[in-house]
């Protein structure tokens, strides 16, 4: 019996066809990257669209090849697949110009016919990403940690938006390398701190740069990779699982390919909910006329992503939006529901009915069918404990700011109350001016901006579930108890554990920025550096108005403080460290005084 040898039945023409395809999404890659980033003439328009028509010739003769050669698919597949890519190259081709004068009646005609081509050009370079996807299946890897890949995929996307934002079609006048790693590294992060006006110092280029960069931040790189991985067919292995279940903090592998899908359809269908209710609440008096449909998008991402950045040079303090209740009210569900986690998001419709069936169940005690569903449907105790604690944050957050600000009571303060308690927790939104707050208000709102959000979504900070399991590991010591029980579970040692790590790392990094950047800029109010800060560290976006007189070296240590607070500080350490040792002794114990 003979073994087929799979290399030989895979001749060079293949190889070929497969590195002319590569190249011709570098190449179209390369053009879509120079008609964005540097203003063109004529003459180099005409030039770019002759370039791209060519490169579409190219792409139906290598996709054609390639499709003919694949000995995996049937041929009557085959060529269903070669009149698909017959009918792509006649869209390719006649698809720019009615795009073109399409747009040309809504845009400028110079604007129609580069949109026109970027899609064009997208439809080569996406065949040839998907390609490149199979490299998730490349053994190094396959290998390395998913803290590791975490980390790496944050910090690739900001260099990457760095280069898109040192453009000269990225910016109205230009700005320093610095600069512009600084407004990557927050839109990444889904911080919100800005050295520069995002309204006037960037063009709409720069500014779907900067959206862009939100969104693939508030997903994660991994999150997008695998989803694409799952569209193309290509399925997840069990390493890949327990990689997703670890950026979701989710135990259930099973599911998790399913899961991925889920993430994306939920966070578009938001987004794109909240964008339209957004629109709607500004169309009566808008901020912006002319480009009402891009803010209400921008805004709707931000506020879901967590991000805190806004087309308005005020943020929503601005005279036309600071009043619109309707719209804040939009702001704050997106902020709340992107801060919660993926994870207690795709529960909540299931703890829903779980609730309205809990009268039933009492009327109903020995219902098998009941009982049944009770067991098979069970609420997560992550999903729980960060509902629980969102909730209680956020009401003692609101309540607060009347004791630090000694407010009246009325309804203009528990609206500002209740917003800035939403927006505090890792958003960055302001309807007032921050700097106006006494330093017990700083004090409040830097808890919470230290606290953050929940795991496994948009947010920053410790996360809700540490504090929550920090502050149960006190009441555990407290009373003498052996182990920390919370909501019928006994919480494992090791996330106990790894709880007080993250808090005691958190404080440490807290700290030696605030020591870094006081020292640096001895001009400034130390409580505007602190509460700096820390909403660096949550990627909250607050400031008290210091973020651009910063100089280079806190610019440097701001920019390290939000991509720690990210990826999350405890991850960023066990990346830099490496595979841990395990001791396989133990010493004697040894009792210290501690009073």
């Amino acid at each position: 019996m003979t073994t087929k040898n799979t290399s030989a039945t895979k001749p060079g023409g293949v190889n070929r066809l497969l590195w002319l395809q590569g190249l011709i999404g570098t190449a179209a890659l390369g053009l879509l990257v120079r008609e964005l980033g540097w203003p063109l003439d004529e003459a180099q328009a005409r030039l770019s669209e002759y370039l791209t028509l060519g490169l579409v010739v190219l792409a139906l003769f290598a996709e054609g090849g390639l499709a003919l050669r694949d000995s995996g698919q049937s041929k009557l597949k085959r060529y269903l697949i070669l009149a698909a890519l017959l009918i792509l190259a006649g869209g390719r081709f006649g698809l720019e110009r009615p795009l073109r004068d399409w747009l040309g009646e809504h845009v400028h005609p110079r604007t129609g016919a580069l949109i026109a081509l970027v899609v064009v050009q997208l439809s080569l370079i996406i065949p040839v990403g998907l390609r490149l996807l199979r490299f998730t299946r490349a053994r190094f890897l396959q290998e390395a940690k998913p803290g590791t890949l975490f980390v790496v995929s944050f910090f690739v996307v900001i260099l990457s938006g760095t280069l898109m934002l040192k453009t000269p079609n990225a910016t109205t006048a230009g700005i320093s390398w610095l600069d512009a790693l600084f407004t990557s590294t927050s839109a990444v992060c889904v911080t919100g701190l800005i050295v520069v006006d995002t309204e006037t110092a960037f063009t709409p280029q720069g500014q779907l740069a900067i959206l862009t960069l939100i969104q693939i931040g508030g997903l994660g790189m991994m999150t997008l990779t695998y989803f694409m991985v799952l569209m193309v067919g290509q399925g997840i292995t069990l390493r890949d699982r327990a990689r997703l279940g670890e950026l979701f903090s989710d135990e259930n592998l099973g599911s998790m390919g399913q899961f991925v899908g889920k993430v994306v359809g939920i966070t578009l269908l938001i987004e794109l909910a909240g964008a339209v209710a957004i629109y709607h609440s500004w169309s009566a008096q808008p901020p912006r006329p002319d480009t009402l449909p891009w803010d209400a998008v921008f805004h709707s991402i931000s506020a879901f992503c967590n991000a805190g950045f806004s087309t308005f040079s005020a943020g929503l303090a601005d005279p036309a939006t600071a009043s619109n209740r309707p719209s804040q009210v939009v702001i704050m569900l997106l902020i709340v529901l992107g801060g919660l986690g993926f994870v207690v998001v795709n529960d909540l419709p299931r703890l829903t009915l779980y609730t309205i069936s809990k009268p039933v169940r009492k009327l109903f005690p020995r219902s098998r069918r009941l009982a049944h569903w009770q067991l098979t449907h069970p609420v997560r105790l992550q999903t729980r404990l960060a509902l629980k604690t969102t909730g209680v944050l956020l009401l003692a957050g609101a309540l607060l700011f009347f004791f630090t600000e000694r407010w009246d009571l009325s309804g203009e303060r528990i609206w500002e109350a209740v917003f800035n308690s939403v927006t505090a927790r890792t958003a960055g939104f302001n309807i007032t001016d921050f700097g106006a707050y006494t330093f017990a208000t700083v004090v409040l709102m830097c808890t919470l901006m230290f606290i953050g959000g929940s795991p496994g979504g948009t947010a920053g900070g410790i996360k809700t579930t540490t504090f929550a399991i920090a502050l149960g590991e006190l009441g555990r010591l407290i009373r003498g108890h052996d182990s920390l029980h919370i909501g019928n579970r006994r919480i494992a040692r090791d996330v106990v554990e790894r709880s007080t790590a993250t808090v005691v790392l958190s404080v440490v990094l807290v700290v030696l920025a605030i020591l870094l950047v006081s020292w640096a800029n001895p001009d400034l109010d130390p409580v505007d550096i602190t509460f700096e800060c820390f909403s660096a560290f949550g990627t909250v976006g607050l400031s008290r108005g210091i973020t651009a007189a910063l100089d280079p070296f806190s610019k440097w240590i701001i920019i390290v403080t939000m991509f720690a607070g990210r990826v999350g500080l405890l991850t960023l350490v066990l990346t830099m460290v490496g595979t841990p040792r395990p001791r396989r002794y133990e010493l004697p114990d040894a009792r210290l005084p501690l009073n």
